[in-house]
């Protein structure tokens, strides 16, 4: 093995909290004795999902042999807060099954075993810090090539917040808003209306990289995640016709199937989660007695990227619904600003079944739709999902 785990010790902790501060999503790298002699170690999936989502390298269509398919990355490393550049070579063995690796040379001069190097990526250069040995004074110090780019980090990072968070509240002190529409989504819609953001079905967040989500005070339900349709290829079912043909029933002369679906029960349509996490899979399964059958699945991989697209940050407004000459209104009171989700709590939240899904299948006529599935989330499990302490405002103070 050329890796190991362990726990950060709070010199660690503090290094990598103020490069999450600036927003730097990062992998970490546990060096070892053998790894360092041998001169590489494994790129885990989180590596090598890091570099593909900023568009540094994909694995995935590399070919095997260092000599023929491998690749040198000019990439930095910090030393004494000075920024250095350091090749990085990336490369699938022809052993075996080309299991990824990545070796930046010459790594033996600013590392020893048992340190902790994190990994980011920016604007699509690999960067590394070694958590272990780097002394906070360089990070504080405003002359170092570390410090410069965290507090410019920090400063983009936080510009789409602070801005947003004006507008809130210059919003929020109007007084109630009279509601755009009706049902559950109407105060999302209200929000998003008020503040000139067009309503869509993206998978982008809404504003400036920050997701918006509202909710009313008084409402105890889960939160909408993502909203996610299976793999097809993969699933036994094929399309959501199928699906409502099996599980739907009829309602008012309509077929519709409303449910959710979690890891730790069968719904009373038969519908149980479980969860793969060897393989990276999720299905959706029907129990009928004693005998299971699968209905589809999606990708681990696809689902936490859409997490992480989605919800690299987000505003969670909570509003009191009012009544005001017979129309309802909505006065924004609090914000939950959280930043950074995590993948591995991601698939720990769905077993437990604080994370479940939602079919909302509806047909009518020959037309079948669904505004789904939507992976939602337990609210008092919400601070779970994510990385670091999110933070409070109150908009009416």
């Amino acid at each position: 093995m050329t890796m190991n785990v362990r726990e950060l010790n709070k010199h660690e902790s503090a290094n990598l909290q103020k490069l999450s501060e600036a927003g730097l999503e990062c992998g970490l790298i546990y060096l070892t004795l053998t790894g360092l002699t041998k001169g590489y170690f494994d790129a885990t999936a989180p590596i090598r999902d890091l570099f593909k989502n900023h568009g540094v390298h994909n694995y995935d269509l590399q070919g095997q042999g260092q000599k023929d398919h491998g690749i040198y990355i000019t990439s930095t490393i910090y030393v004494d807060g000075e920024a250095l550049p350091i090749p990085v070579s990336i490369y699938r063995p022809k052993t075996k099954k080309g299991d990824p690796r990545m070796w930046p040379q010459r790594l033996k001069r600013y590392a020893n075993p048992e340190d902790v190097l994190a990994i980011f990526c920016l604007n699509r250069q690999i960067h590394l810090l070694n958590l272990t040995t780097q002394t906070t004074r360089d990070i504080n110090d405003s002359n170092t090539d570390l410090s410069r780019l965290i507090s410019e980090q920090e400063l983009t990072y936080n510009r789409s917040s602070d801005e947003l968070l004006h507008r809130l509240r210059d919003l929020a002190n109007t007084g109630p808003i009279r509601s755009d529409g009706h049902g559950d989504t109407s105060i999302g819609r209200t929000v998003e209306t008020a503040l000139g953001i067009p309503m869509n079905s993206s998978k982008e967040p809404d504003f400036n990289g920050i997701e918006l989500k509202a909710k009313r005070r008084q409402s105890n339900t889960r939160q909408s995640l993502f909203s996610k349709v299976p793999d097809w290829n993969l699933s036994a079912f094929k399309s959501i016709r199928e699906i409502i043909n099996r599980f739907g029933y009829d309602v008012d002369g309509l077929r519709k199937l409303n449910c959710s679906v979690y890891a730790t029960k069968v719904n009373s349509q038969g519908l149980f989660l479980d969860l793969h996490e060897e393989i990276e899979q999720l299905h959706e399964m029907f129990q009928a007695g004693n005998k299971k059958t699968p209905v589809c699945l999606w990708t681990l991989p696809t689902l936490h990227q859409s997490l992480l697209l989605k919800h690299r940050e987000t505003f969670w407004i909570t509003a009191e619904e009012l009544t005001i000459h017979g129309k309802i209104h909505f006065q924004l009171q609090r914000i939950k600003h959280t930043r950074r989700p995590s993948t591995i709590q991601f698939n720990r939240l769905l077993a437990s079944g604080e994370i479940s899904i939602d079919h909302m299948i509806k047909q009518t006529g020959d037309k079948v739709h669904e505004r789904g599935p939507q992976f939602k989330i337990k609210s008092a499990a919400l601070e779970e999902l994510f990385l670091g302490r999110s933070k409070e405002y109150n908009l009416t103070s």
